[in-house]
């Protein structure tokens, strides 16, 4: 015997308000759904008492299919369609418990009203409720309705690419344009294993750069990671294989040998070709680094969470050198560089010779601890997947934290917060806990620090 799921209308709104909690996320969804309809022009008028979004698209075909939700209703309309399980339009119910589709297929018009318990709609001739082929999104009264500049930045940040490629965004009467640090020319970046999907992107070298790339899937903006913070370069980069998270602001990053595993080693051995930053580690920053190394490590090996494998210097799969093996470590690394280095790196890339970042630890327990310049964007001290700690120079904080001023106690003692944040991340299981449980953990790796500090 068999029975269907069957849900309940209050499992709408919490799809609503859960998968998307941002009232800015409704925007992009509708801007999608526009575009995954062919419209290459979206206006839209946003205020505290309406808020319409109009396309010149293809219109609502069929509405069987724009009634269902959790179904990969769209995977068969070919080309860089965005939305996938029809989850978007949901969101819009955040804004007001009335959302109003006006539609024009050119064969029918529709006029379809959708609450957190059903739709409703009428079907007449196709210019009845539309007078041009498309689509109109009409939510009276709306609540939570985000400051205009906050929306354009946000929309400018998210549709950039296609921005800069034409399509016309118009918010509030002005028209969208791209930021000026978006260069929408990508080129052939490499092909992911298999020939699974060519990834296309732009990178140029930038002295400002951290290693930072901005990651689009069809063209949309999902999420930034730090690839390679020792080299000085920034970009983007498209690649359509790549599986977002349901609210579309992360990229599924998934076991040993998928796809997004696969896609940051092709992309840390391009950007490869870039060259390293040079900078002069302070004596306390050296002092600072190396206690934390120590303390990191014996956590990691008392609650046996030690990385697989040992890793020296970035590429993810070089032997721990022995102390005694340092020099003819080195040429080894060298050469196994040059003998694994893809066709691809050979072709398009002039090798450059920079001395990197001075690194004050060498670890021999699978994790690279990297000096970078990033500034109050991010933490003090954060961890970065898949195995490096960053000790952010120029953040406050982590100025504080160097200071040699004995009224301010240890330096490490100072770090401890921070260090517990990063010790707990590196656990797996972590991305599972609830808020409570994650800062319990967090406590309990402070309390461990102070401990084997001699404080507590």
């Amino acid at each position: 015997m068999r029975a269907e799921h069957k849900a309940g209308a209050d499992i709408i709104y919490e799809l609503a308000v859960r998968l998307y909690p941002s009232s800015l996320e409704p925007f992009r969804e509708a801007i999608s759904n526009a575009l995954d309809e062919g419209s290459n022009k979206i206006e839209i008028q946003a205020s505290n008492q309406e808020i319409v979004v109009e396309d010149w698209g293809e219109g609502i075909d069929d509405m069987e299919k724009f009634f269902e939700f959790g179904q990969a209703s769209k995977a068969g309309l070919g080309g860089e369609v965005i939305g996938q399980k029809g989850l978007g339009k949901l969101s819009l119910l955040r804004f007001g418990e009335r959302v109003n589709f006006r539609t024009n297929n050119k064969e029918v018009g529709m006029n379809i009203i959708m609450t957190p318990k059903d739709f409703q709609y009428d079907i007449m001739s196709a210019d009845k409720f539309l007078d041009h082929q498309g689509t109109r999104i009409i939510i009276p009264n709306p609540k939570g309705v985000p400051p205009t500049d906050e929306l354009s930045n946000y929309l400018k940040k998210t549709f950039g690419l296609r921005i800069a490629k034409g399509t016309q965004i118009i918010l509030n009467g002005v028209k969208l344009e791209a930021s000026s640090k978006i260069d929408p020319n990508g080129k052939f970046l490499f092909r992911l294993t298999g020939g699974k999907g060519d990834v296309h992107g732009n990178f140029k070298e930038d002295k400002k750069g951290h290693g930072n790339t901005d990651i689009y899937i069809r063209h949309v903006f999902v999420t930034s990671i730090i690839v390679d913070p020792e080299r000085l370069f920034s970009g983007w980069v498209n690649c359509n294989e790549l599986i977002p998270t349901t609210s579309r602001n992360d990229v599924i990053r998934d076991s040993d040998g998928g796809v997004f595993n696969d896609f940051f080693e092709h992309l840390r051995q391009y950007v490869r070709r870039f060259p390293k930053i040079e900078e002069e580690i302070t004596k306390g920053e050296e002092l600072l680094g190396n206690e934390l190394n120590k303390m990191l490590k014996n956590y990691l090996s008392e609650m046996k969470l030690l990385p697989q494998g040992t890793i020296l210097i970035g590429r993810g799969n070089e032997n721990a050198l022995d102390k005694q093996d340092k020099t003819r470590g080195k040429e080894k690394i060298s050469k196994e560089v040059s003998e694994e280095e893809p066709e691809y790196i050979k072709i398009h890339s002039s090798r450059k010779t920079n001395k990197p970042i001075k690194r004050t630890e060498k670890t021999d327990y699978g994790v690279i601890w990297l000096k970078q310049n990033i500034g109050n964007e991010e933490e003090p001290i954060f961890f970065v997947e898949p195995n490096m700690v960053i000790e952010n120079r120029t953040n406050d904080i982590y100025k504080f934290m160097v200071k040699n001023k004995a009224s301010l106690g240890s330096r490490s003692v100072r770090a401890f917060p921070y260090l517990a944040r990063v010790a707990v991340t590196m656990n797996k299981e972590s991305s599972k806990w609830d808020r409570k449980k994650l800062l319990l953990e967090m406590d309990r790796a402070v309390r461990y620090f102070l401990k084997n500090k001699g404080e507590l």
